[in-house]
């Protein structure tokens, strides 16, 4: 055993501003306003709150939705809503008040009526983010925070907003404008000012107040009917990148593969009944439009494409998101066909397809559903409910696929939601989404109100005698609920902290029952396996990462997006397609899968893009969220950025990372603004080294995977910083640094 090592970090204080001081009292959280509301608003509240509370299993649920409901009657959180929220579920104000200052989307002052978000996350900041911000605060006369002499626009900095490919971006009350300017960025605010309707570059419509926005979060108002879209989507499916693999060898069969395996195809669709009563909410808008008109007949089934893309391949279509232009294209054929199929047999149809989870561990999708209890063994209770729980919650720095699948074509994810609870004996279903995404939520709500009028939900589906409830829930803004133990803690109304394992969620999970917890990308990708086979899927991608997935291709690249294409792919073929690195740069370094993997270098460009390529080159596949950074970018500073998201995101609930992350801020901060000595760098590596693997999750893992890559490959930019700070002029990496990317 060695013997500890005291390390003294004082030599200089924190900037001002910075961070508050460590080990100082912290003043007590208060919310101000009366203790209550006047009996005519409990009233109105109490009639919004129960149909909420009712879409539940357990009240305590609708504690983040009922939070965005008071929050959306008085602008922020006040003593009175922290009242009507606890006696609406039964619950302490303490224990609402230490839910709500959870949660970054919860606010405590007044709120303007458009509240400006500017990322200033890594990518972000190193686009321009940072000077949109100072220039509008600067426009504005206000500090990142404060609220606008009229009361309309409230600013703040933002973290990492899931849309990454369209940076440097700016929210407004939680929807996105893209490749934003600082002029672009004031023109916007003089026009919400001015009273002008704006419409963001992705969303359902115009911008909404922050109150109704809120109200919409809460789902406190049925979907909005959408506009027919004046121009194309954003999102451009991209060309075939490589040629499929020959079909794999798969592993010794089971009883239920053999059934599985017994036909080459899967069985033709059955013909739909006409849609069952439906057992919902009073009908929105979405829904009086798909009961008012009769069911048109399926068409007939459009020839499978043997290639990508496969998930995008009708992003581009107008309206792709509705149901009609979903049933154009096979959409619920898969259904049809799993409800036909025993339940075993569609777990190992996804088993033996080798699909792995997409959200960032690559752990075989078909293997989790296996591991909830089956109906025939003796250790299953029948009386104990099954859950699916979908994670929507897309917070990981450069990841930004997840949310333009919802946006473009939710009715994948809802059908593939159906079969999922099909195979895994589950009658209830959640998708947790993050927040800050408001017509994301708007969207998905909008394809499961229909799906609920044709008979795809509620009760009986397609005559199967199959039920399922699916609720879409709202986040509040917290990373950490990205962590699927966290995530269930938060859909159950608590703080989104990580449990401790075991169990796992797999025996108690949701409501300590059993639970499988996916990534949408994983889920979305189950209808195409049950259409067309397991050869097909196998014919894709490398013999241990099977199958299509989609890359997120941001920063300094000539066309970022979404690159749907066989696992396996290096990043040379896809810099090929999305036109290489921006005109007149050479690439520095990248992240294969987002923040919380390890940094790679133009010598890793033809690593194959699959877990096992990626892994063998020092780094983790993780989300795919690849973001390119070339030579104007000080990586010193892209790490400070990272840390200080991760340090902002910590939970708090182990100190290695709640400490930990906090003295690595410091570290990088003085080293990139102020200089340092030689001995900081062994400081850093030190304190990283007491995160890593020894934090309670793997949040602590994720903040150490920039420095300690970085220290490896570019420790010469560290010893350039000694003694006098960032040797870079950071206006060079900015998109409009030299005109067009």
């Amino acid at each position: 055993m060695t013997d500890p090592v005291f390390v003294d970090l004082s030599t200089a204080p924190p900037p001002e501003g910075s961070a508050p001081a460590h080990g100082a009292p912290v003043p007590p959280i208060t919310f101000d306003g009366p203790a209550g509301y006047p009996d005519e608003v409990i009233e109105q509240l109490t009639a919004e709150a129960l149909p909420i509370i009712a879409r539940y299993p357990q009240a305590r649920s609708a504690l983040l939705p009922l939070l965005h409901l008071v929050q959306s009657h008085d602008g922020r959180l006040t003593r009175a809503g922290i009242e009507f929220c606890a006696a609406q579920l039964d619950l302490t104000p303490a224990q609402v008040a230490s839910v709500a200052t959870f949660y970054s989307m919860y606010r405590r002052t007044p709120t303007g009526e458009y509240l400006v978000g500017v990322c200033t996350n890594t990518l972000c900041a190193t686009l321009g983010g940072d000077e949109i911000l100072r220039s509008v605060c600067e426009h504005l006369g206000v500090e990142p925070g404060d609220t606008t002499a009229d009361h309309r626009i409230t600013v703040e900095h933002v973290e990492c907003n899931a849309a990454c490919d369209f940076a440097p971006v700016v929210m407004v009350n939680w929807e996105f404008f893209d490749d934003q300017t600082p002029e672009s960025t004031i023109e916007l605010i003089e026009d919400l000012r001015a009273g002008v309707e704006v419409t963001p570059a992705r969303g359902t419509g115009p911008v909404r107040s922050f109150r109704e926005t809120e109200r919409d979060l809460a789902g406190a108002r049925p979907p909005l009917v959408e506009p027919a879209p004046s121009a194309p989507p954003l999102v451009q499916p991209p060309p075939p990148l490589a040629e499929p693999s020959p079909p794999l060898v798969e592993p010794a069969p089971s009883e239920a593969r053999s059934r599985v395996e017994a036909t080459s195809q899967p069985p033709s669709p059955l013909v739909e009944p006409a849609p069952s009563p439906l057992v919902e909410p009073a009908p929105s808008a979405a829904r009086s439009r798909v009961e008012a008109t009769s069911q048109p007949p399926q068409p007939d089934p459009e020839p499978e494409p043997p290639e990508t893309p496969i998930l995008s391949r009708h992003w581009d279509e107008p309206q792709s998101w509705t149901l009609d232009n979903y049933l154009r294209h096979n959409g619920y054929r898969a259904l049809s066909t799993a409800l036909t199929t025993p339940p075993d047999d569609i777990i190992e149809t996804v088993k033996a397809s080798g699909l792995r989870g997409r959200g960032g561990a690559g752990f075989p999708v078909g293997m989790k559903w296996s591991f909830i209890p089956q109906q025939d063994s003796t250790q299953t209770d029948p009386s104990v409910p099954h859950y699916l729980v979908v994670n929507a919650d897309e917070s990981e720095p450069g990841t930004c696929k997840d949310m333009p699948l919802m946006l473009a074509s939710p009715h994948t994810l809802v059908e593939g939601v159906i079969i999922a609870a099909y195979a895994i004996r589950a009658h209830h279903a959640f998708i947790y989404v993050r927040g800050e995404v408001a017509s994301v939520l708007r969207r998905l709500r909008t394809a499961v109100d229909e799906a609920y009028a044709a008979g795809y939900l509620g009760t009986d589906i397609l005559g199967s005698g199959f039920d399922l409830e699916l609720v879409v829930h709202a986040g509040a803004g917290a990373y950490i609920c990205g962590e699927e133990t966290a995530l269930l803690d938060s859909l159950e109304g608590r703080r989104g902290q990580p449990r401790l394992r075991p169990p796992f969620p797999a025996v108690a999970g949701l409501y300590a029952s059993p639970t499988v917890v996916n990534n949408v990308e994983s889920i979305a990708s189950v209808p195409a396996i049950i259409r067309n086979g397991v050869d097909w899927f196998r014919s894709m991608g490398t013999e241990k990462s099977p199958g299509f997935t989609l890359y997120s291709l941001s920063g300094h690249v000539t066309r970022p997006g979404q690159y749907e294409a066989p696992l396996g792919v290096s990043l040379r073929q896809l810099l090929d397609r999305a036109g290489g690195v921006r005109a007149g740069h050479e690439l520095k370094f990248w992240t294969p899968g987002g923040s919380s993997t390890p940094l790679l270098t133009p010598e890793h460009l033809d690593v194959p893009l699959d877990y096992e390529g990626v892994g063998a080159a020092g780094s983790m596949l993780g989300t795919k969220a690849l973001q390119i950074f070339d030579e104007t970018t000080c990586v010193v500073g892209a790490v400070l950025r990272w840390t200080e998201f991760y340090e902002h995101e910590s939970c708090g609930k182990c100190t290695p990372c709640r400490e930990g992350t906090y003295w690595l801020v410091q570290l990088l901060h003085r080293l990139e603004h102020e200089g340092g000595t030689a001995a900081d760098l062994d400081t850093l590596a030190d304190v990283t080294n007491s995160i890593v693997g020894k934090s309670f999750c793997a949040l602590g893992d994720g903040a150490g995977s920039p420095i300690v890559s970085s220290l490896k490959y570019f420790r010469d930019e560290y010893l350039a910083h000694l003694d006098h700070g960032c040797p870079f002029d950071h206006s060079r990496s900015t998109v409009w640094a030299g005109g067009v990317r």
